[in-house]
């Protein structure tokens, strides 16, 4: 009787210690110490142990929710042969460094469409993810779009301030926003507000000397492309289209609907007949 108190008293208490990891397998890490004798600091390692991984796997698949990265891509499923103009070693030390995040340092993928710029992007922000820090994969217009309506709401401030809220932001596409005065303006205050503060990784189709056709005036470019160059690496993927190379590969597996974000699920690799877009 004693004991089974003992369990549900234990029970209750890690419920209130917000314990979900060690409240499901004190006991049998419990009957494994008593068969094998440990001593009472190893359980209570043990146990501290599993409680902080499984907090970080749920924190991790909690980021990754809301991250909205491409499904599938990944550093380890990113064919760096068919890109040898950027360094695999520059890119692993981008995702284990931690200094240029802190400083809001950028990475530009420059280059034209099909390239596997997007496919990068995403690869590093998993990798920057699963390290701890919190990330967004974004469309550039569907972003600047809704700080668009943000603006329109005068709330724009706090549409900023809630993505500050991420240690790194992935602009997809920027070249495909409109040379509208209202969208350029959103994007242009977006990268503004982030300067050296907060870290964003950019992929465009086109050249600094093409943005003209992104921001209204030719001032406005000058700015945002010296901000965006200050702190940053650039690599520039002129390759031949990821697209045309895998367009035999397309047929032969067969039309599939693509998954829209990671998760843990789809994370690590597409499921057959899935290929999310690339640029």
């Amino acid at each position: 009787m004693n004991e089974t108190f003992d369990a549900a008293r234990l029970t209750l208490l890690l419920s209130e210690l917000r314990l979900p990891a060690t409240k499901q397998l004190w006991a049998s890490f419990a009957e494994q110490s008593d068969k094998e004798g440990w001593p009472a600091a190893r359980l209570l390692t043990v146990i501290a142990e599993n409680e902080l991984a499984e907090r970080d796997r749920r924190r991790i698949e909690r980021h990754l929710a809301e991250a909205k990265l491409l499904p599938g891509k990944t550093l380890d499923n990113f064919d760096f042969n068919t890109v040898p103009m950027v360094s695999k070693a520059q890119v692993m030390a981008l995702c284990a460094g931690d200094e240029w995040l802190r400083n809001g340092s950028n990475i530009l993928l420059l280059g034209p469409p099909g390239g596997g710029k997007s496919h990068l992007s995403s690869a590093i922000g998993l990798a920057l993810l699963e390290k701890g820090w919190r990330v967004l994969f974004a469309r550039t217009s569907d972003l600047v779009q809704r700080l668009q309506v943000a603006r329109r709401e005068l709330a724009l401030e706090a549409a900023l301030t809630r993505l500050d809220r991420f240690d790194v932001l992935i602009l997809d596409d920027l070249a495909y926003v409109s040379k509208d005065q209202a969208e350029s303006s959103a994007l242009f205050e977006l990268i503004s507000t982030r300067y050296e503060r907060r870290s964003m990784i950019i992929t465009a189709n086109q050249p600094f000397g093409e943005w003209g056709k992104v921001f209204q005036d030719p001032a406005m470019t000058l700015a945002a492309v010296d901000r965006l160059v200050h702190h940053s690496t650039i690599f520039e993927m002129n390759v031949e289209s990821y697209r045309r190379r895998t367009a035999i590969e397309r047929k032969q597996v067969g039309a599939g609907r693509p998954a829209s974000y990671a998760t843990p699920k789809n994370v690590g690799g597409s499921q057959p007949g899935e290929h999310p877009p690339v640029a």
